[in-house]
């Protein structure tokens, strides 16, 4: 019946937050010795894990990051980046349509299409950051 999905909707929703409270941890707050010793400070930046040899820094301050975010991609001009965000956002959009009336067999072609629509957006994104390093 509808009140027992509910119920069982309600209970899986509650472990799920508690899963993830219990996996985050206790909140627990840095003692000061008075108000202004946070302001003074500044923010603190700290990474548990080292950055690897030979890497570089990612930060920016203009409109646009460097094209050595994009990795391998680098060199690729915006133009194609476009050009294949929109063939990945007409075909994910296509398959997501295809898949959207979940049946109990539906095809895997189109289910694994369906993911190229968040990847159209990576793209365009990649795109973005070209057009705006002049490539």
């Amino acid at each position: 019946s509808f009140a027992m999905a509910a119920l069982r909707c309600t209970v899986l929703l509650l472990a799920v937050a508690s899963a993830s409270a219990f996996v985050s941890g206790p909140a627990t707050l840095a003692l000061r010795s008075n108000p202004r010793a946070a302001i003074s400070r500044g923010p603190q930046m700290y990474s548990p894990v080292p950055s690897p040899e030979g890497t570089k820094e990612v930060y920016w301050e203009t409109k646009a990051p460097s094209s050595d975010v994009l990795g391998i991609g680098a060199g690729v001009s915006s133009g194609n980046f476009a050009a294949s965000s929109v063939v990945a956002l007409m075909i994910g959009g296509f398959c997501t349509g295809q898949v959207i009336p979940l049946t109990s067999d539906p095809n895997p072609l189109f289910l694994i299409g369906s993911f190229l629509l968040p990847y159209s957006w990576a793209l365009h994104v990649a795109a973005w950051i070209q057009k705006n390093n002049g490539k």
